[in-house]
């Protein structure tokens, strides 16, 4: 079979999908992938968790029998370590699965921890790809940042289809993940200029809050607005920080591994990003 034919053979079916990792961007993603018709299978740590999908979806006992019940499985939990905590050993997804099934990374990790896994998912007989996620301009969908041979990619563009606009593959695996890093690092970066602009206004006599207001309205407007309106009350961190401060951590040792100089500022100014979120 060409492989043209091969792969509008996988567009023109559904997958049975298993997904892990019910956060606020886990949750959009399933809701979404349920309202377009796809069948779920969902395991979470705390059972509670699936709670709100109970009559819509499957439930699973572990990774590994998600997996087993799984041609496609989406991964949306919070960092590297959890994410090889339900990939990998005795009970996870890469023992459960079938040959020739397919795991994507939506967690914002290294890219070469995506590599890394690609590379296990292989002597599983398994595929994996990088496939991040933003919030963009097509609400409720989300901006989709994939890494992975095209193959792969376009045997899950009907279901990332449901939940993505655009889907955009970036290249090979770890792609996907560093457009996310870029991106997150811009997004602190205007959060830490932004601040300072404020204050700018504010050391030149305006008063900060209308200040905001007016740039928050006005061709200045941005992201930024929204970050800096989620910094908490009283020191405590909220999870705004948290990403903010685990991307751009990221990003600063992706461009250090690889001696890139280019982008110094960006990253100076993320980090200061990340304290005003702070």
């Amino acid at each position: 079979m060409a492989l043209r034919d091969s792969l509008s053979v996988w567009q023109d079916r559904t997958m049975d999908i298993g997904f892990i990792g019910l956060g606020s961007m886990g949750t959009r993603m399933v809701e979404l992938l349920l309202d377009a018709g796809h069948h779920l299978t969902l395991w979470a740590r705390r059972p509670a968790s699936l709670d709100p999908f109970a009559s819509r979806c499957d439930s699973a006992t572990s990774p590994f029998e998600l997996g087993a019940t799984s041609e496609l499985v989406g991964i949306c939990v919070w960092d590297e370590h959890d994410v090889d905590e339900v990939l990998l050993g005795d009970l996870g997804v890469f023992a459960g699965m079938r040959p020739g099934g397919i795991v994507a990374v939506h967690s914002t990790i290294a890219p070469a921890a995506c590599v890394r896994l690609s590379d296990e998912a292989t002597r599983h007989g398994l595929e994996l790809i990088d496939a991040p996620v933003s919030v963009g301009n097509s609400l409720p969908k989300l901006l989709v940042m994939v890494g992975g041979e095209v193959r792969a990619v376009e045997r899950c563009r009907q279901t990332f289809d449901s939940f993505g606009a655009p889907v955009l593959r970036l290249g090979p695996v770890g792609s996907g993940q560093i457009a996310k890093l870029v991106n997150n690092t811009l997004l602190a970066a205007t959060a830490g200029l932004a601040d300072d602009a404020i204050a700018l206004g504010e050391a030149l006599g305006l008063d900060a809050e209308a200040l905001t207001k007016a740039l928050s309205s006005g061709s200045s407007r941005g992201t930024w607005s929204t970050l800096l309106a989620s910094r908490p009350v009283l020191g405590t961190k909220g999870r705004t920080q948290e990403w903010a401060q685990k991307d751009v951590e990221l990003m600063a040792s992706l461009t250090s591994d690889a001696h890139v100089d280019r982008g110094s500022e960006v990253l100076r100014l993320g980090a200061r990003g990340v304290d005003v979120m702070g």
